[in-house]
């Protein structure tokens, strides 16, 4: 039985070193895949952030546009009311000064407040001229812009 006994450590030796080196290699190259899984799904979610942050800047950009448009009207709009402010105060005081008036018997035959009146309409027909400008010219630079 001796003789047999070299050969089965032989055949343990070699199993023993094939399947040892199988779990070595496993052990040693375990380390190094899972380090390239880490690395590729590190990527991965890197990739996904410089996209939200690509589709968030884009939409900030958007909304800084609508916010600066904003702001100009409201600016316009400021000066608006306070010209009107500052009309409906002369207004007034034209309106007590023709209640005052020494030369007619009816306040609204006020020589001040027929020129007022007139004053008042032609003003009135410039404005919607020059509004009908404003709105041709934004309507040719719509159609400047589509083209």
């Amino acid at each position: 039985m001796e003789p047999t006994t070299p050969i089965i450590e032989i055949i343990s030796l070699v199993l023993n070193f094939i399947l040892a080196s199988g779990l070595v290699g496993t052990v040693l190259f375990f380390k190094p895949k899972k380090r390239k899984e880490n690395a590729e799904a590190q990527s991965s979610e890197l990739r996904n952030t410089e996209q939200i942050v690509t589709i968030q800047s884009q939409q900030i950009r958007r909304l800084d546009g609508r916010v600066e448009t904003l702001e100009k009207k409201v600016d316009k709009l400021s000066i608006i009311i306070e010209n009107k402010d500052v009309e409906l105060s002369e207004n007034r005081h034209i309106i007590r000064q023709a209640y005052k008036c020494d030369y007619v018997d009816e306040p609204k035959d006020c020589p001040v407040l027929v020129l007022k009146a007139e004053y008042d309409r032609k003003k009135k027909l410039q404005l919607e001229k020059e509004a009908e400008e404003a709105r041709l010219r934004a309507e040719e630079a719509r159609n400047e812009h589509a083209e």
